[in-house]
C-alpha cells in the first residue's frame, strides 16, 4: 500500500508572521503618504478656486437677506467680518473641506487596496458593485443639499420681518460651516442604499426582511432626518426624509436583485 504524502501546509511561525506584519506595515505607511499627497493636491486646487466656490455658496444667502431686507423696508445687510483673519481662515476653510472632497475618491482606491487582500470573493463582488453607486449617491446628496439651501436660508430669514428694522449682517464663516454641514448629512444619508446593498449582497439581510419592517423603518429615517439635518427647520427635515424613504424602497429592489438565491428542493 501507498503511503499518502502529508500536503498540508505547515504552521507559520513566529518570524514569518513578524515579516507579514512588517510587510503590511509598510504598505500601510505607503497608501497613507499617497492618501496625504491627495489630500495636498486637492486643497492647492481648492485654494486657486476658493474665490468662484464662495461666490457660488454664498449666491442663496445674499439673494435671501436682499429680499428680506426689502420685504422689511431696511436699506444694507450682507456679508460681515469681524477680524482681519478671518478672509484668510475662511479660504483656508474652503480649502481644506473642498480638496478633502476633491481627494475622497483616490483614498478611497487607497483604502480599497489595503483591505481588498482580506476580503472574501462574495465580499470583492458586493464592494464592486456599490462602491460606484455610493459616488454617485453622495454627488446626488450634496446636490440636493444644495438645491434645499435656498430655502432653509429663506425660512430662516422669514423671521427678520418680526423684528422691525432690523438688518442681518452674515459672518461668512459660519455661513460656511453651516452648508458644509448640511451637504455632508445629505452626501452621508444618501449612502442607505449603498449600506443596505452590501448587506444584502453579504447574506445579512433580505427583501422579505426590509419589507415586512417597512413602517418601523420608514418612522425611523423621518426621527434621523429631523435629529441630524443641520438647520432643523420643517423643509429641510421633510426634503432629507422623503428621498431617504424613496432611496429605501429603491433598496428593496437593489437587495432583491443581489441577495443570495436559496435553491428549491
Amino acid at each position: 500500500m501507498a503511503l499518502r504524502l502529508q500536503t498540508d501546509p505547515a504552521p507559520e511561525g513566529p518570524e514569518e508572521k513578524r515579516a507579514e506584519l512588517t510587510e503590511h506595515l509598510a504598505e500601510l505607511r505607503t497608501r497613507l503618504i499617497r492618501a496625504c499627497v491627495y489630500c495636498a493636491v486637492g486643497m492647492v486646487v481648492m485654494y486657486i478656486l476658493s474665490g468662484p466656490v464662495y461666490t457660488v455658496l454664498s449666491a442663496p444667502v445674499l439673494n435671501a437677506i436682499k429680499q428680506a431686507s426689502a420685504k422689511n423696508g431696511t436699506v444694507g445687510g450682507g456679508i460681515l467680518f469681524t477680524s482681519f483673519t478671518e478672509p484668510f481662515f475662511l479660504k483656508l476653510q474652503i480649502s481644506m473641506v473642498g480638496g478633502l472632497v476633491i481627494a475622497a475618491p483616490f483614498i478611497l482606491l487607497e483604502l480599497w487596496g489595503f483591505i481588498s487582500p482580506a476580503l472574501t470573493p462574495t465580499e470583492k463582488r458586493a464592494v464592486t458593485l456599490v462602491a460606484p453607486m455610493s459616488v454617485l449617491l453622495f454627488i446626488a446628496g450634496v446636490s440636493c443639499a444644495f438645491f434645499i439651501l435656498p430655502m432653509a436660508v429663506h425660512w430662516f430669514l422669514s423671521y427678520l420681518s418680526d423684528i422691525p428694522g432690523a438688518v442681518l449682517f452674515q459672518n461668512p464663516l459660519t455661513y460656511v460651516v453651516f452648508v458644509i454641514k448640511l451637504m455632508l448629512v445629505f452626501g452621508i444619508l444618501f449612502q442607505l442604499p449603498v449600506l443596505l446593498t452590501f448587506l444584502g449582497k453579504v447574506g445579512l439581510i433580505t427583501s422579505a426582511m426590509m419589507i415586512k419592517y417597512w413602517r418601523q423603518i420608514a418612522v425611523g429615517l423621518f426621527t434621523v432626518s429631523m435629529v441630524v439635518a443641520p438647520s432643523n427647520d420643517p423643509g429641510t427635515m421633510l426634503a432629507l426624509a422623503v428621498p431617504l424613504t424613496i432611496l429605501f424602497f429603491v433598496s428593496i429592489l437593489l437587495v432583491k436583485w443581489v441577495e443570495p438565491k436559496t435553491t428549491g428542493s
